[in-house]
C-alpha cells in the first residue's frame, strides 16, 4: 500500500471509530457523546503517579478546562487520535519500572472501570519488557499477557471492552504490539 493508501486507510479507521466512540458515549450517558468512560469517568487516584496531571500541560489546546491527561487520551472523542507523550511513564516523576516489582508480575487495569487488561511480564523477562517499552516510547504488551475478553483491537486502535482507549496494536516480527497509554492501564482493580 501506498503512502498516501496507508494514511487514508488510517482517516477512515478513525472515523469509523469515532462514530462507533460517539455511539458508546451516548450509551455511557454523555448526551453530547464526547465521553466514552461513562459517567464516572476516569478513576481519581490512578496508580504510578499519572493522577492530577492536566491535558493542557501535555496536548494540544482544546481540552475541557481542567480536564485530567488520563479524561483526556482515554475517554475523549476529540482527543482519541493523539497520546500521553512519548516517554511519559519514563518521566522521573512516574519511573513506571522503578515502581514494579522485576521479580513478579504486574496487573495492569482499566482507567475508568478497573477491569483488568494486561499481566506483565510473561513468556519474557522483565528486562526485555522493559526495553520493548523504552524503545517503543509507551508501555508495551504481547499477546500472551493480555487478558482475554477485556481488550478489543480494530484498525490498529486498542480499548478496552468498557470503552476506554488504550493505545494502538502494531504487527512486527514478534506478533502483536500493544503500545499502551500508562494513563489508561494505570486503574486500580474493580472492587
Amino acid at each position: 500500500m501506498s503512502r498516501s493508501g496507508a494514511v487514508v486507510a488510517l482517516v477512515v479507521a478513525l472515523a469509523v471509530t469515532a462514530s462507533a466512540r460517539a455511539v458508546a458515549a451516548a450509551a455511557a450517558g454523555d448526551a453530547a457523546g464526547r465521553f466514552t468512560c461513562g459517567a464516572a469517568g476516569v478513576e481519581k487516584a490512578l496508580r504510578y503517579n499519572v493522577s492530577g496531571r492536566l491535558a493542557a500541560d501535555y496536548l494540544p489546546a482544546g481540552a475541557e478546562p481542567g480536564e485530567s491527561l488520563a479524561t483526556a487520551v482515554c475517554c475523549d472523542i476529540e482527543y482519541m487520535q493523539f497520546a500521553e507523550p512519548a516517554g511519559f511513564f519514563q518521566r522521573p516523576d512516574v519511573a513506571l519500572f522503578a515502581q514494579l516489582n522485576a521479580d513478579a508480575t504486574t496487573t495492569f487495569y482499566d482507567s475508568a472501570c478497573g477491569i483488568p487488561l494486561f499481566v506483565a511480564p510473561r513468556n519474557r523477562t522483565f528486562a526485555a519488557w522493559r526495553a520493548e517499552s523504552a524503545a517503543n516510547g509507551w508501555p508495551s504488551f504481547r499477546q500472551a499477557e493480555v487478558v482475554e475478553g477485556n481488550v478489543i483491537a480494530l484498525n490498529g486502535l486498542v480499548a478496552s471492552k468498557c470503552g476506554t482507549h488504550l493505545g494502538s496494536l502494531f504487527r512486527d516480527q514478534d506478533g502483536n504490539r500493544y503500545c499502551t497509554d500508562l494513563s489508561c492501564v494505570s486503574g486500580n482493580p474493580r472492587r
